[in-house]
């Protein structure tokens, strides 16, 4: 997220972001600062972050168990 200002806007829409701290692409520090604004902003989004892991962390992801369980909680209603 280039402009924390926006962050208010996805304060009411279910966030959970991955990252690796290792990551070359997308410096973790970025993922920090969009989870910070957005819960000040009243979110609730969380952030996991895998140790060692690139640019890749979708397979650490993935294979959270409770990631489905999560998706779950969460409708469009």
């Amino acid at each position: 997220m280039e402009d924390l200002s926006t962050a208010a806007k996805l304060k009411d829409i279910p966030l959970w972001a991955f990252h690796g701290d290792a990551d070359q692409a997308v410096k973790i520090e970025d993922s920090r600062q969009a989870v910070a604004a957005i819960n000040a902003a009243g979110g609730k989004a969380k952030l996991t972050e895998y140790p060692g892991v690139g640019h890749n962390s979708w397979d650490n992801a993935y294979q959270n168990e409770s990631l489905g369980a999560w998706f779950l909680t969460h409708s469009l209603d």
